[in-house]
Order: C-alpha cells, then sequence, then structure tokens
C-alpha cells in the first residue's frame, strides 16, 4: 500500500488486493456446469490479477454550519437529516471516494462473451468489497478512530444520489488521479467504486441499517426502524 501526497488537501492510496479463488468458485451453483465456469474463471483471473489496481482518495474536513435539515463541509452544503445529526458534536469528517479501476473495465473481453464477463463481474465484486474493507481499515488507523460510522450518497432517500455532486466537489480531478469520474446521471464510473463520509461521533452504526433495500448483496446489517425514527426518517411500514 502507497500513499501519496498529491495536493495540500487530498491524499490517494494505492490499494493492495489478492483474490480469494476458494471463495469465487462458491458463486457456481449448479454442479454440472461447475467445471466449465471455473475454467472460464481461471482464465478471467489470469488477465485480470496483473492489471488489479484499487485506489482510493480522502480528505479531511471541516464541518461547517448545519441545522436539522443540513450540513455544511468546507463551506458546501449537504442536505441530509442524517448526515448533519451525525456531525452535530464533531469538528472534522473524513469523505472519500474508492475504485476497483477502470483497469478491469478495459479487459479485452467482448459483450458477446456472457459467461467470462459473468467472472469478471465476480472478480470486480470482490475486489470492491476486500479493497474497500481495506480501505476503510486504513483511514480508521489512519485517523485513530476507536469505531467508524461511513455514510453512502444513494444509499438511503435521506442521503441522495444527488449529494455526489457536492461530495466530487471537495476534490480536485478525481479521474486524473484514481480514474474514477460522476456521470451526468449521477453514478461513478467505474461502476464498482464508492464514495462517501468517515468519521466518529462518540458511538457508531451501520448504515445498511436506515437502508430500504432488501435484496442487497453488499447488506452487512438489517433494517433498523428505531434508527431511522432517531433521525427523523419515514419508517418501512
Amino acid at each position: 500500500m502507497t500513499e501519496t501526497n498529491n495536493s495540500s488537501q487530498q491524499y490517494k492510496v494505492d490499494i493492495p488486493v489478492t483474490l480469494d479463488r476458494a471463495e469465487l468458485v462458491k458463486f457456481f451453483k449448479v454442479e454440472r456446469t461447475r467445471p466449465m465456469m471455473e475454467k472460464y474463471l481461471d482464465e478471467v483471473i489470469a488477465i485480470a490479477e496483473p492489471v488489479i489496481h484499487a485506489k482510493g482518495l480522502y480528505r479531511l474536513a471541516s464541518v461547517g454550519k448545519k441545522s436539522d435539515e443540513w450540513v455544511e463541509v468546507e463551506g458546501v452544503r449537504f442536505t441530509s437529516k442524517v448526515l448533519s445529526k451525525s456531525l452535530a458534536d464533531i469538528d472534522t469528517v473524513v469523505p472519500y471516494l474508492f475504485t476497483s479501476g477502470k483497469e478491469l473495465d478495459e479487459l479485452p473481453i467482448p459483450p458477446s462473451d456472457r459467461l467470462r464477463l459473468y467472472c469478471l463481474d465476480l472478480v470486480k465484486m470482490q475486489v470492491t468489497f476486500k479493497g474497500m474493507a481495506y480501505f476503510m481499515d486504513y483511514l480508521k488507523e489512519k485517523f485513530d478512530y476507536p469505531e467508524i460510522t461511513h455514510l453512502h450518497p444513494g444509499e438511503f432517500a435521506d442521503l441522495g444520489v444527488e449529494a455526489q455532486v457536492p461530495l466530487f466537489s471537495l476534490f480536485h480531478d478525481t479521474e486524473g488521479e484514481i480514474g474514477l469520474k460522476l456521470t451526468p446521471n449521477k453514478t461513478l464510473s467505474p461502476v464498482k467504486s464508492g464514495s462517501g463520509f468517515l468519521f466518529y461521533n462518540g458511538s457508531s452504526f451501520i448504515s445498511c441499517e436506515l437502508c430500504l433495500q432488501a435484496h442487497c448483496p453488499g447488506r452487512h446489517a438489517a433494517y433498523n426502524p428505531k434508527l431511522a425514527e432517531k433521525f427523523g426518517l419515514k419508517t418501512k411500514k
């Protein structure tokens, strides 16, 4: 892992990720086709491993003015009850960006090769989950936080995808730095990427507890209506 200070404000982190083949093959549930899928997977791993380059970008930002409905970070306003209440008693927050890397998107697998593309998608998901976990642990240690909470634009309605725009405004040349860009419809490119705010405010919760999406492969905790009510959000009926 290497960290580069590219400006006085933001830092780039090269994130090491090692593929776990044993975990990947667990996705092949059909016994009859498993040998064929493992063959395709091994072919994809062979071309993917040399180019895996997960990357993160982060900065330490000051928390400014706030109300019950919004909070300013480095003078940039974010409309979110959850973010405002979470940052109410702290002075700094860590905005961050993460990507599994455009290098995996550029591998020469044609759109018609659906089985190898499926294997590539499995590889990308593992790189994303393992890389993000490493990045969060790295930031936790970097700032000596005993616990961390991270909130992601688009994960729940109160902090919608619209928050990607002001979040990206806190960084400089994200495409040049880590190959990550925000599209006109506010999605991330490459798709297997992430963004958010990391902080410690004396307590912690998992953002999944506020997410109403029932079937999410990245869910780490069940929806918590009591927590949603605490933040003044509409609860699931």
